[in-house]
């Protein structure tokens, strides 16, 4: 990624071109591989940068069609850099994830999943219009041929600590993973919007007008909605002391699926949710594998130290589940 300085002077001429006064020197907040996040404080009110590898800067783009074509609750971009692969955006909240554990509320969870699940289901009919902005297409009729091109990068997986014969099972299990895919499908649960980690984190809450916002778009593809919401339960139970079959994990679940209760039964959802849930390591794979391919490998592997394997891993829990 460009260092910080060119952003940073790209951003201090563009917020005085649009009125804004800066109150203190910017602060770096976040450096990830895949992200950049810095904060400007204004006289107006807080404004934040986010940079981006090339291959997954489509954030900025993917938030002013949400908000323009869907009304959805994104944040408002102030300006785009697009040779930087940078934008400004103007505060919309506080981590809903850090409010909930300074301050737990079982309501606000449920009210993030119906937040997003509106916009996954007001996305889908413009499925065409954000795969041609440049979304991957992740449909289940193209999940065979997505999962057989990772599959056969043998030297990638190599380096990540597969070994032959995993990369052998993965290959023979090509079929059965084409047959869940299928059985899936049957279900015709439209495809959508999906944004691959979809949690607490990725929402913020603002006190005062009690609404949320969505963010962190840049690797959204369009496949299965219930990928998303798989990922939202999971983490839940991980970061909120929530337990799986608890009353709050059921009313999450039911949040979950309200949305599509017009076109289908709760069991036909229910069921429809435990398959995709038993083929979220392939999904996890998949965004896992695109996000190392579009960052510095060795910035990635760094950063990841304490989980060297991420890619393996997600291949692993497969065949663990599967053989």
């Amino acid at each position: 990624m460009n260092t910080q300085t060119p952003i940073i002077n790209w951003a201090t001429t563009s917020l005085a071109s649009h009125g804004y006064t800066l109150q203190q020197v910017p602060e770096i907040l976040i450096e990830t591989p895949w992200s950049n996040i810095i904060l400007f404080s204004t006289s107006q009110h807080d404004v934040y940068l986010k940079q981006m590898p090339t291959d997954i800067s489509l954030d900025p783009q993917i938030i002013q069609f949400l908000m323009n074509q869907c009304h959805a609750r994104v944040p408002v971009v102030i300006d785009i850099n697009e040779e930087l692969h940078c934008f400004l955006m103007k505060d919309a909240g506080l981590n809903l994830r850090a409010y909930l554990k300074n301050e737990f509320q079982p309501d606000l969870l449920i009210q993030a999943v119906k937040e997003f699940t509106g916009i996954q289901r007001a996305t889908e009919k413009h499925i065409q219009s954000l795969i041609a902005l440049g979304v991957p297409d992740w449909r289940l009729e193209k999940f065979s041929k997505v999962y057989d091109h990772i599959i056969n990068q043998a030297d990638f997986l190599k380096a990540d600590g597969m070994t032959d014969d995993e990369l052998k099972i993965l290959r023979d299990l090509s079929p059965n993973v084409a047959e869940q895919y299928a059985l899936l499908s049957e279900y015709q649960i439209p495809e959508t919007l999906v944004q691959l980690d979809f949690n607490t984190n990725n929402m913020l809450f603002n006190p005062s007008t009690k609404k949320m916002t969505l963010i962190d778009l840049g690797e959204v593809v369009i496949s299965h909605p219930f990928f998303s919401l798989h990922n939202f339960l999971y983490t839940a139970t991980v970061h909120h002391g929530i337990k799986k079959g608890d009353q709050t994990y059921r009313q999450l679940q039911n949040a979950c699926f309200e949305k599509w209760l017009p076109i289908a039964s709760k069991e036909q959802l229910l069921k429809g949710f435990m398959l995709a849930q038993k083929l979220w390591p392939i999904f996890g794979a998949f965004g896992c594998y695109r996000l190392m391919r579009s960052v510095d490998l060795q910035a990635f592997r760094s950063y990841y130290s304490n989980r060297p394997h991420r890619l393996a891993d997600y291949f692993r829990e497969y065949i663990a589940s599967a053989c």
